[in-house]
């Protein structure tokens, strides 16, 4: 009996990976980041001998993008390809966003492993996002650079991740950066000090004139500040997978 694919409830990403290489070392954390983003994310999580690729074809139509996670063992697995030439396919079609992902291995590796003759046309199903991307943003480089990812830029996956997730957000339109500035939370800061300093500890602490001394205005100032970039620093970050 064929799967029913229901609607998705929001933007949809999908992930097309090498399920017994990356699942547990990389994708798995990946899919928590996006899902902590509030991100709709589609794995198949069950991979299922015989299971009908129609099933992750029809998946992959309703996705608004798609990870494509290269690895050393990708071009092994014609599961990834055939998935891959789908999401190439809708990317021609203007209806997906295809977001090459390089885990330990560099494109031409890619490239090589799928075509080593140089015959046929297999390489350009990894050839064709590159291409598309240049194309449509040949005056923006750095934006070129921003749709393919490579984990060799990278001192620790976490930095990885955490970076992917901000470009799917972009990709979503979704803001990177709702959280205030460190000019607005210093602002936010003197004004509820000089409130309570001159208008609440006078009224019910009028014996403590320390909340009126400038130890107490920079002392407060310094914790708030300390306190918000602890925060910022902190907020998306999770412990790598072991």
């Amino acid at each position: 009996m064929d799967e029913q694919v229901q609607e998705p409830l929001s933007d949809q990403v999908f992930i097309n990976f090498r399920g017994d290489e990356l699942r547990e070392i990389f994708v798995n954390h990946l899919e928590l980041q996006l899902r902590n983003a509030g991100i709709n994310v589609f794995i198949d999580t069950k991979e299922q001998k015989g299971r009908r690729l129609q099933y992750l074809f029809t998946r992959i139509k309703k996705s608004k993008i798609a990870l494509a996670i290269f690895s050393k063992r990708y071009c092994e697995s014609k599961w990834c390809l055939d998935e891959l030439v789908t999401m190439n396919e809708q990317m021609k079609e203007k209806k997906l966003v295809v977001i090459p992902i390089f885990y330990n291995v560099r494109s031409d590796d890619v490239k090589r492993a799928a075509n080593p003759d140089g015959e046929g046309n297999l390489d350009g199903e990894f050839s064709l996002p590159f291409k598309q991307l240049k194309q449509n943003h040949a005056g923006e480089p750095e934006r070129v650079e921003g749709f393919s990812r490579s984990n060799s830029k990278y001192k620790h996956d976490t930095d990885f991740v955490l970076d992917i997730v901000k470009e799917v957000k972009k990709q979503l339109n979704i803001p990177t950066d709702n959280s205030w500035s460190a000019i607005g939370v210093a602002f936010l800061a003197i004004t509820i000090n000089l409130i309570f300093s001159f208008f609440i500890a006078p009224k019910y602490l009028p014996d403590q004139k320390f909340f009126q001394t400038p130890e107490w205005f920079i002392g407060t100032l310094a914790v708030v500040l300390a306190s918000w970039f602890w925060y910022k620093n902190n907020q998306n970050k999770a412990p790598p997978p072991s």
